[in-house]
């Protein structure tokens, strides 16, 4: 429960600092100015992206079609959890306690882990495909330049760090069905494209929903930067320091956008905007784990009876 609260002072803490340095009047003006459909279409893109999401986690299991049910109600699960859970990973604790009764911890735990590697390495990709085409900002570039030996040093400690951890990781013991499944999963690279491939459509699909939304807003700034700084924010709001990454993530986009003269309250708007798709999808998610946990128990009882 403390660190519950100690995580719902830091997004209360980031978004108190973020009001003060963006008017909050100008953020309620940028606010008024999207439209009731773009909201909602937004909203459908994002519950598509989801259900993809859900496909992607039933490739990763190896499992067939009949758990897919099963899949789309621990997805939406997870988004429900996200609502309440440290940093926006805290919804793949939910899915995995939803599907492992059901298909089992081994295949789980390492379905859940693959699932947000490939999410976080695909987010990287994206930034880094983008960067080139939008352009080093001035700022950045100026301290890059005077930091070299820095840059270098930690890119050193963390080549050392990841390789102390695969060693590490060659010495523990895992369990048996977690050393099958990752057996298995290595055996099945078709499920590993596919995962990839769904990975990269749904996070672009995503980043050019929020263009959308700023655009709606006021915000013209190019699509290359935008690309660059939703991947990053949205990496960032996954670190478990905040309540469902609220506030660290409208602040990592406000900061990262910033050098490429993206106005702030706008880009604060269409954070806001964000949040309320995240919301008002956990709260659909609800719904809908409810109903399809309901008719699959209904379904299961009618099988059971003579």
């Amino acid at each position: 429960m403390s660190r519950w609260i100690l995580r719902a002072a830091v997004s209360l803490v980031v978004v108190a600092v973020l009001l003060r340095i963006v008017p909050l009047g100008a953020v309620v003006d940028a606010l008024r100015r999207v439209s009731v459909p773009v909201w909602t279409a937004s909203l459908a893109v994002f519950i598509a992206g989801h259900y993809l999401n859900a496909l992607k986690l039933r490739l990763l299991l190896g499992a067939d079609r009949s758990v897919m049910p099963a899949c789309v109600r621990a997805q939406y699960a997870g988004l429900v959890a996200n609502l309440g859970l440290p940093g926006i990973a805290g919804g793949d604790l939910a899915r995995a306690a939803y599907l492992a009764p059901i298909v089992g911890t081994g295949p789980v735990v390492v379905a859940s882990l693959t699932d947000r590697v490939l999410d976080s390495v695909n987010l990287l990709v994206i930034a880094g495909l983008a960067l080139p085409m939008a352009g080093m900002p001035p700022l950045v570039h100026d301290l890059l330049a005077h930091s070299g030996r820095l840059v270098l040093g930690v890119a050193g400690a963390a080549a050392l760090g990841a390789v102390a951890l695969l060693v590490l990781w060659r010495r523990l013991t895992l369990g048996p069905r977690v050393n099958a499944a990752v057996a298995v999963m290595a055996s099945r690279r078709g499920a590993l494209v596919g995962a990839v491939a769904i990975s990269l459509g749904v996070q672009s699909a995503f980043v050019l929903t929020n263009v959308w939304l700023a655009r709606s807003v006021g915000v013209d700034t190019p699509l290359a930067p935008w690309f660059v700084a939703w991947p990053l924010s949205k990496l960032i709001a996954v670190l478990p320091i905040s309540l469902g990454g609220i506030g660290v993530r409208e602040a990592a986009l406000v900061t990262l956008l910033a050098p490429y003269g993206a106005p702030r309250d706008g880009v604060l708007a269409t954070g806001v905007l964000w949040q309320a798709v995240l919301t008002a999808s956990g709260l659909g998610g609800l719904l809908v784990t409810q109903v399809l946990g309901a008719s699959t128990a209904r379904r299961a009882t009618s099988a059971g009876q003579p």
